[in-house]
């Protein structure tokens, strides 16, 4: 983690987002929750565990009964036979609704060099089942431009410790501020941040983000805001 900043680099959701593993595979966009806490999926229900043939790769987020969203870089290079999602539990890998992927559809501009229009759609080969810990989370029409300052809510089972790769059992979550976009680019510079991507995090750092997280929910005013993607250092 950089001693100056750390910074989440997320793509905005839009209303009309239409996205050779190896075991498990692992992204170059790796993700991380550091800081949070444990988690009830009751209280985040449209939070789904992506799955790599049974096992946890990514995040991603309830937007229909037979639809999902995730980030691109967790089904690019891959078919829909070998993903699977699990809603409804708290706990990695066990629990809840486990429901295949039928197809993906990962954004037409998302590239696995960079990180803009990193997100992709899961159409589910059937519904699941909306209960109190499975429910279809809201999305916006655009991103805001006055998000500043706000709290952002990330979920996941994403390592919790730097320097340690094994996944929590429990559902993580922590909360992170967004930063405006002048300030992200003033430690990025203007060609790596677009408009399709959103800055949270702690300007000191002690928050962040694991493997594993990757894909998954950012949540700001009980809106899904984002498909989870990187911690930039």
């Amino acid at each position: 983690m950089s001693n100056s900043v750390v910074v989440l680099l997320a793509v905005v959701v839009v209303a009309n987002c239409a996205p050779q593993g190896r075991e498990v595979p692992l992204s170059p966009f790796e993700g991380r929750i550091v800081g949070g806490h444990d988690a009830d999926i009751k209280d985040y229900p449209y939070q789904l565990s992506l799955l790599f043939k049974g096992r946890h790769m990514c995040g991603a987020s309830i937007i229909g009964e037979k639809w999902a969203l995730t980030a691109g870089h967790c089904v690019d290079g891959m078919t829909a036979d070998v993903l699977s999602v699990r809603a409804g539990s708290s706990i990695l890998e066990t629990g809840g609704q486990l429901i295949k992927v039928k197809k993906f559809y990962a954004h037409p501009k998302f590239s696995a060099e960079v990180a803009d229009y990193d997100m992709a759609l899961l159409e589910l080969e059937t519904s699941i089942a909306m209960t109190d810990s499975s429910a279809v989370i809201k999305l916006v029409d655009g991103k805001s431009r006055d998000l500043q300052g706000k709290e952002a809510t990330v979920t996941g089972w994403g390592t919790v410790y730097e320097d340690d790769e094994s996944l929590p059992s429990q559902l993580q979550v922590v909360e992170v501020p967004v930063l405006g976009d002048d300030e992200c680019r003033r430690f990025y510079g203007n060609d790596k941040i677009t408009d399709r991507m959103l800055c949270a995090g702690l300007i000191e750092g002690g928050k962040d983000s694991c493997q594993g997280d990757s894909g998954g929910p950012l949540v700001v005013d009980g809106k899904l805001r984002n498909c989870f993607g990187d911690w930039l250092r």
